[in-house]
């Protein structure tokens, strides 16, 4: 009896071991994949990085770099922490990341979550806030052939556009006038508190409308938050078929309030509930009333964890690199032979326990 315990302990031990080993050549045989739409996504982010370098060479074409301190990536397009324009704060951690060229590839990857295709119409409000993700936006949506319909607001929060000289609008013109990006707003408003930008000094009103009027764009100005709102629908309601709805940004006008833009997670939603908004109001509000699809890019460290995007890199990523792009995924053919395999040992190995179980009661009965 001994006997059969130790050789049946024997083939179990190297049952375990050879377990092991088929683990480890499973694991270690894992490759890197490309992700779908990989094609699109490099193509985007390569454009938004050459929208971005472009806006650095316009801001500074006459003069150097000065504040390589809260710009160490030295993209020209991190702001002030307060101008005359300036609505609110913002974070630098935030608007430095954003200037990572690989949104545009995230934007890519949350249009075809959307199931959005070349021609389709999207509307969109973006602000001044986050011009790196405004051009993410942008070069996502021109590498798919989608056509936008685009109101902005000129002002912005620290760290923002909001140089008076060279605002959002600004630079969405250069971009177009250089024929970098095919699009551009269509409308613009003050922004800030209540869209009407409320409580910003005479001067800085000021200079929104002169932003507005030397880009030649139709003033959004009711005179009233609701009516600004009301604008924006009107505006958008011109265009038949609007396949979703994409929001950049706190703008008020567009998220309806501060506490539905928190309210609502950051990414891609197929439809939105009402009840979900504390606010009843707002351009994505209205947008959800109509089941049209919504990308809500606001709450960016969202959007940053789930994507694996870094936080405040530097230097700035390579094109290209990271989960957007590959994943780690086990070869179908080598877990299958592995499998197989180890189907078999424990095969072989219970019909050599019944042989031996039955070898052992023979011996016993023999005995007796």
């Amino acid at each position: 009896m001994a006997k059969i315990s130790i050789r049946s302990t024997s083939v179990l031990t190297t049952l375990a071991l050879l377990a092991i080993g088929l683990l480890y050549i499973v694991e270690t045989s894992k490759k890197n994949v490309k992700e779908a739409w990989y094609t699109e996504k490099i193509a985007a982010s390569r454009l938004t990085q050459k929208a971005l370098l472009h806006l650095k060479n316009e801001r500074f074409e006459n003069v150097d770099f000065v504040d390589n301190i809260n710009d160490p990536n030295e993209t020209g397009l991190i702001g002030e922490q307060y101008t005359p324009i300036t609505t609110g704060s913002g974070s630098l951690p935030i608007k430095a990341s954003t200037m990572n060229p690989n949104f545009g590839g995230m934007i890519v990857q949350l249009l075809k979550d959307a199931k959005l295709k070349k021609g389709d119409k999207v509307a969109i409000c973006m602000t001044g806030s986050f011009p790196g993700l405004n051009v993410a936006a942008l070069a996502a949506i021109q590498t798919l052939g989608i056509k936008p319909i685009i109101i902005s607001s000129v002002t912005a929060s620290s760290w923002g556009a909001n140089d008076p000289e060279f605002t959002w609008v600004d630079m969405e013109h250069e971009l177009f006038e250089d024929k970098i990006f095919t699009n551009h707003s269509i409308a613009a408003s003050m922004g800030g508190n209540l869209d009407i930008g409320r409580a910003l000094s005479g001067e800085g009103r000021d200079l929104v409308e002169a932003a507005i009027k030397r880009n030649h764009l139709s003033y959004i100005h009711t005179g009233s938050f609701e009516g600004n709102i009301a604008k924006r629908i009107q505006l958008f309601n011109q265009h038949k078929n609007i396949k979703a709805f994409i929001n950049i940004g706190g703008g008020v006008a567009s998220n309806g309030s501060d506490n539905n833009g928190d309210a609502i997670r950051a990414g891609y939603h197929e439809t939105l509930k009402l009840k979900d908004f504390p606010d009843k109001k707002g351009v994505m509000f209205e947008m959800a009333k109509k089941n049209i699809p919504i990308i809500h890019l606001k709450n960016v460290e969202q959007l940053m964890n789930t994507f694996d995007l870094p936080m405040e890199p530097i230097p700035l990523p390579e094109i290209g690199k990271g989960k957007l792009y590959y994943s780690l995924k086990y070869q179908v053919g080598i877990v299958g032979t592995a499998l197989f395999f180890l189907v078999g040992l424990l095969l072989v190995t219970i019909y050599l326990d019944k042989k031996q179980h039955a070898l052992g009661n023979e011996i016993i009965k023999t005995n007796d």
